[in-house]
């Protein structure tokens, strides 16, 4: 993400899209109520005397709106924004309309936002960095294949690919030429989705058909950086598997999925053994905000982004008082067993201090 302007005094930022995961970092900056400013295309409709309209094609323009919806849609790499229109050229007829936004690589945006808190300007910052840290975990055994990709603290559904092997007593011959085109195929989208993302790469499933796609990935004629891993099934169920067991930490320190992990590990421990130090559900969280007395304060992103205006201002006016005591906010993803564990709490909590 290419900073044009940054003049968070006004509450505005100015950047340039400059890779898919970029967008990923604008759907989780981007929240309802602020103003999304761009070129973008719009129709031209002139009146007629009669008070019909006729239609003068399309035409590119500078657009502001309000936001009220937004969608990130990973296979299709596309962020679509919705929102009532603030302001457009005269001729352009938008009072009570709406607008989409379809925000794409190349694109340069302006974001007014009411507030720029510490975990708008952290986003940002990440956002940023050039040296970004991704993971492809790929679940294997002989019948199927999925292939995830770990992006900041998202999981995403890459590939489903099934081996349609014959059965192991009839035609061996064959069986090893379709098997061999099956890790062959795997392999190939694995080193392609690398080479695209920069990604590390783990292997992991039941049995031995993961050790020879490592073998085979491993022989071929490009530099990966592969681990091999257990997980005693395929799928999700394999991802979150070869999550627990570490496997991101062997590839990569930082992660935010581990992060995460060790945040709301250490919330369940706090809760086991001292739940005088923890707090969760709104309610409750909001009281210790009151008293000063939150270190932590754990939001899951689902939550903070499925609220609704009134919503929203509550959350955003608990996250300054918290900033305001010096304590931190850590937004936490939904798609990791983790997270989930959070959403299972209210998708608030906070770690405290007394």
């Amino acid at each position: 993400m290419h900073i044009l302007e940054k003049d968070l005094k006004n509450k505005t930022i100015e950047l340039e899209v400059e890779d898919t995961e970029d967008l990923w970092h604008l759907y989780n900056l981007i929240d309802i109520g602020d103003q999304l400013c761009g070129y973008t295309t719009r129709e031209l409709r002139v009146s007629r005397r009669d008070g019909s309209e006729e239609r003068c094609g399309r035409r590119r323009i500078y657009l502001c709106i309000e936001v009220e919806d937004l969608h990130f849609q990973s296979f299709t790499e596309n962020l679509r924004v919705r929102g009532k229109i603030l302001s457009c050229p005269e001729e352009v007829y938008s009072k009570g309309q709406y607008h989409t936004f379809s925000i794409k690589i190349g694109d340069i945006i302006r974001i007014i936002k009411r507030e720029w808190l510490s975990f708008h300007e952290e986003r940002l910052s990440l956002a940023e960095k050039k040296e970004r840290q991704n993971a492809i975990i790929v679940t294997i055994d002989e019948e199927e294949a999925e292939i995830f990709l770990i992006k900041g603290n998202s999981i995403l559904h890459m590939l489903s690919t099934s081996s349609n092997l014959p059965g192991k007593y009839l035609d061996e011959g064959k069986r090893s030429s379709e098997r061999l085109s099956y890790l062959s195929n795997v392999a190939k989208e694995v080193i392609r989705l690398a080479e695209r993302e920069k990604a590390k790469i783990i292997i992991g499933g039941p049995g031995f058909t993961k050790n020879d796609l490592y073998s085979l990935l491993k022989n071929m004629n490009v530099v990966l950086d592969v681990v091999l891993e257990d997980a005693s099934s395929v799928g999700p169920s394999g991802v979150r598997e070869i999550i627990k067991r570490g496997a991101l930490s062997k590839i990569f320190k930082e992660s935010l999925i581990i992060r995460d992990s060790k945040l709301i590990d250490e919330l369940l421990l706090r809760l086991a053994k001292k739940p005088s130090m923890v707090a969760y559900g709104l309610d409750d969280v909001k009281k210790a905000i009151e008293k000063g007395a939150v270190m932590s304060l754990l939001i899951s992103e689902k939550i903070f982004k499925s609220a609704n205006p009134e919503q929203r201002l509550i959350l955003e006016e608990m996250c300054k008082n918290v900033e305001k005591y010096g304590g931190k906010i850590y937004f936490i993803g939904s798609e990791h067993e983790k997270g989930i564990q959070l959403l299972n709490l209210g998708g608030i909590a906070a770690l405290l201090r007394f």
